[in-house]
């Protein structure tokens, strides 16, 4: 599993709930809002899928910005197993 999360800036806050709801029907998990800010997470089986979400965030109606604070590398688990006792 692949995960990105991060946040966007809608264009006011009267626009945050129409974001929402298009993040929500593309099974975009949405922990929190403040203001203007929505914090995503994303979790898909692929690099690529993740990537195609994070692509199509900024076409979203009513979105000023994305920006991504954490990415999960594909097989990044796999160097620490078998290393646990």
């Amino acid at each position: 599993m692949i995960v990105a999360s991060g946040y966007l800036e809608a264009h006011g806050p009267d626009e945050v709930g129409k974001v929402v709801a298009q993040m929500l029907n593309r099974h975009i998990e949405v922990p929190e809002t403040k203001d203007e800010r929505i914090v995503f997470l994303i979790e898909r089986e692929t690099a690529g899928e993740v990537k195609q979400e994070l692509d199509t965030l900024k076409d979203i109606e009513g979105v000023r910005g994305v920006y991504l604070a954490y990415y999960s590398l594909d097989g990044g688990d796999e160097a620490t197993r078998g290393t646990e006792d």
